[in-house]
């Protein structure tokens, strides 16, 4: 008897799996619909409220849908950037969360194409008269600053407030700011019937297993989990390595082995691109020849990336991949015709699964949220003005070997700077999120601060171009809390739609409680805008 709370799902969940198979699965596939139905991944709590959300305009080149978001600089230039959470783990794990935060939206980042070049830190953590607190946020800005700095990486500043809310559950989130010449934006769907599914970077151990649905409910006391850590000296490598294939034209796709690890990397890049998947979990390099398939699909292992490859590229891209031997290389599987997922260990079948019904076949949830009774009375956020979280110097040097950029670390409060001498642009980011107001009034404490983000800029002398937004929030099925989401997106769709700023990508951390407690919710934005010649 199949138990769906043991893989994060719901009886409505596991009956309508049950339906869509026309069987019951096998412990691997339920492993597999637990991290893709997700809070995590499928965002089935909010996926109708981001449908509001503007995310189209001229100057707009890729939306939400994909790693990142894109927005064009000039004729020949563009700029990538995206808001990513790493909350759940950086509890757990203070360093290696943070650390893994940034590698993530790294990987994102330079899955688009992009050359990564600045990362800003938004924390929100217990007051400091606690010592495990000063402890946990020395550590996150410790992890965070050695990934930035390892890679070469420029920081954008840091903004840390404190509240007692967030004794219990951090809130560790992440901008990464990258540029990217126009002609060699990447997407990651797989491409056409034949292509090679090329894996590259470290060996998958068993670390981070489950860590999608570790990431959607809250915890407490029992809580137990086992966070991955990375390694910012081959995140380094890896970066290098990868655009030089996308700079050699090697391969066709791209995508970060993240959350839920080879299970949505290989699923989604071949669901975009419209085929059947074939994969083989023998050839994936390991830590240990005795990983079960349920640890080879789900692990999150990090430093890993999935590329698409033609076959006719592969020698290319083996050859510039073996010039960083701590990068593993092993084609992995196909893409074949059809729509399902057929996954072989130990020359078996572990799972065979239709790639719609996983990847986007999930019931849809719908938020029911009431206001309070009276307003709701909180200790307001206290910013923490001067942070030990060290800014790299500011740095020259040449970005895919055609422009210079120069970067700045931001003043706390005010825009951070990517200046790009060459073409007389400077890339300005602001960022922002609702105070103790989204409890009274979430709707205008969200359009406040992205109204606010807008004017900014403007005083800046930027033009504001584009959004990335991260919803960090309680349990929805509070309706408390569901009242602050949706008023809070109703918010955030009407002030990008008053100001011309569309979102182009995001992220949304739901269950941030510790028993039962939910956070104070945070709606964070960061608003890009660009000054120069037109």
């Amino acid at each position: 008897m199949i138990n769906p709370s043991d893989y994060g799902l719901n009886q409505q969940e596991l009956q309508h799996i049950i339906e869509g198979l026309q069987r019951e699965p096998n412990h691997v596939e339920l492993g597999i619909f637990s991290a893709l139905w997700s809070e995590h991944c499928s965002y089935k709590h909010t996926r109708a409220l981001l449908k509001q959300l503007p995310t189209e305009a001229d100057w707009v080149l890729q939306g939400p849908g994909e790693n990142a978001g894109v927005v064009a600089l000039d004729a020949d230039w563009a700029v990538v950037f995206k808001i990513e959470s790493h909350n759940h783990p950086s509890f757990i794990a203070p360093f290696d969360g943070a650390a893994t935060g940034v590698g993530g939206l790294v990987r994102d980042v330079m899955a688009m194409g992009a050359r990564p070049v600045g990362v800003k830190a938004l924390l929100r953590a217990g007051t400091l008269d606690d010592p495990k607190t000063r402890a946990m946020i020395a550590e996150i800005q410790r992890g965070a600053d050695e990934y930035t700095r390892t890679c070469g990486l420029q920081s954008l500043g840091v903004e840390l407030m404190t509240h007692p809310s967030y004794a219990s559950n951090p809130l560790v989130n992440v901008i990464v700011v990258g540029l990217v010449p126009r002609s060699r934006l990447m997407k990651s769907s797989a491409g056409a019937v034949g292509n090679l599914l090329l894996y590259y970077g470290i060996p998958t151990g068993a670390s981070g297993v489950d860590g999608a649905a570790f990431a959607s409910k809250g915890m407490d006391e029992n809580t137990v989990a086992h966070p991955p850590s990375g390694d910012a000296a081959v995140g380094k490598d890896l970066m290098m390595a990868t655009l030089e294939l996308i700079e050699h034209n090697a391969i066709v796709g791209l995508q970060d082995m993240g959350a839920a690890g080879l299970t949505s990397s290989a699923f989604e890049m071949v669901h975009r691109a419209g085929h059947g998947l074939w994969l083989d979990l023998d050839a994936v390099p390991k830590t240990s020849p005795q990983l079960s398939a349920y640890e080879l699909m789900l692990s999150e292992t990090q430093e890993r990336m999935l590329a698409a490859v033609e076959p006719g590229q592969l020698d290319a891209a083996r050859k510039i991949l073996a010039q960083y031997p701590s990068l593993q290389v092993q084609v992995i599987g196909k893409v074949v015709e059809g729509s399902s997922a057929v996954i072989q260990h130990h020359q078996q079948t572990a799972a065979s699964l239709p790639l719609p019904l996983v990847v986007d076949g999930f019931p849809r949830l719908t938020l029911s949220g009431q206001s309070p009774a009276a307003p709701a009375v909180t200790e307001p956020l206290a910013p923490v003005e001067a942070v030990n979280f060290a800014v790299s110097a500011a740095y020259d040097r040449p970005l895919a070997r055609q422009l210079t950029i120069q970067a700045a670390g931001a003043v706390p409060g005010e825009c951070a700077e990517i200046r790009l001498p060459q073409i007389g642009k400077t890339v300005l980011l602001r960022t922002l999120a609702n105070g103790t107001d989204i409890l009274q009034d979430p709707y205008q404490a969200v359009y406040g601060a992205v109204a606010r983000a807008c004017q900014d800029l403007k005083d800046s002398g930027a033009v504001p171009l584009a959004l990335s937004d991260g919803l960090n929030f309680g349990n929805p099925e509070d309706p408390f809390v569901a009242w602050q989401i949706t008023e809070g997106m109703r918010g955030l769709a009407d002030a990008c739609r008053d100001h011309h700023v569309p979102v182009i990508g995001g992220n949304v951390s739901l269950y941030n409680e510790t028993r039962g407690e939910p956070i104070l919710g945070q709606l964070f934005i960061g608003v890009m805008g660009v000054k120069g010649e037109a």
